[in-house]
């Protein structure tokens, strides 16, 4: 096994859904949906198509990497379900990766200080800041503050006052921009090989004990959706 591990990343939690096959910190392809709908759809073939472009099958990567939120709840459901399942009969170690930290990870590349934001649409953002990176690396990352669904107004009071030099990045910056003069990042999407490659640095060459986190959902708030009301469920409660 080696120690640049081969990964396959999966996020369908931001727009547009992406995947990506890693050789170690190397991203050999990766693949983005033109389609902010039916990410689901796209997947299966996505992935096999990713795979043969990189001269790879699944008896061949060491381990896979999904994106666990904040986002969209259909897409993080099906991202880390997929990931999952095709991990299991080869006995694949999967990590969950969640979104901001790959967020910060790609603005750090400009600045120290990170303000990662996702519109949470129905006027709020999924949201973290993010200070330099620690001398010891580990996912997930420790934000200094988050990370939180807020009102981006109250999301640009604290970057303002805590750290005003933080650049604001994600899908959520336009919200922020609004409520004062930040420093804004540039497109930072998609994510995927980003995932892989915070995968591949907590990488410990184990499969049975790898340095990740597990791939539980990060919600930060109830989904939009809801069963419908069933009277004779609700009495038996």
């Amino acid at each position: 096994m080696s120690l640049r591990p081969r990964l396959l990343a999966v996020d369908c939690a931001t727009i547009p859904a992406s995947i990506a096959v890693l050789d170690g910190d190397v991203t050999a392809c990766e693949l983005v949906h033109d389609d902010d709908r039916r990410s689901d759809a796209w997947l299966g073939t996505a992935i096999e198509r990713c795979l043969a472009e990189s001269d790879l099958d699944f008896a061949g990567l060491d381990g896979l990497a999904a994106s666990v939120g904040p986002g969209t709840f259909t897409g993080i459901r099906v991202g880390i379900a997929t990931c999952l399942g095709l991990a299991a009969p080869l006995g694949l170690p999967v990590a969950g990766v969640r979104t901001l930290d790959a967020l910060a990870t790609i603005g750090r590349s400009e600045s120290d200080l990170v303000a990662a934001c996702i519109d949470a649409r129905r006027g709020q953002v999924y949201a973290a800041l993010y200070g330099p990176e620690a001398d010891e690396f580990c996912l997930p990352l420790e934000p200094l503050w988050g990370p939180q669904v807020c009102d981006p107004a109250e999301f640009a009071r604290r970057v303002a006052a805590e750290e005003p030099r933080a650049l604001v990045c994600g899908s959520g910056a336009p919200l922020i921009a609004a409520h004062g003069e930040f420093r804004l990042a540039g497109d930072v999407l998609p994510l995927a090989a980003v995932l892989g490659s915070l995968a591949s640095r907590a990488w410990t060459g184990d499969r049975k004990q790898p340095r990740w986190p597990a791939p539980e959902p990060v919600y930060l708030r109830p989904p939009d959706a809801r069963p419908p009301r069933n009277p004779l469920r609700d009495r038996r409660r």
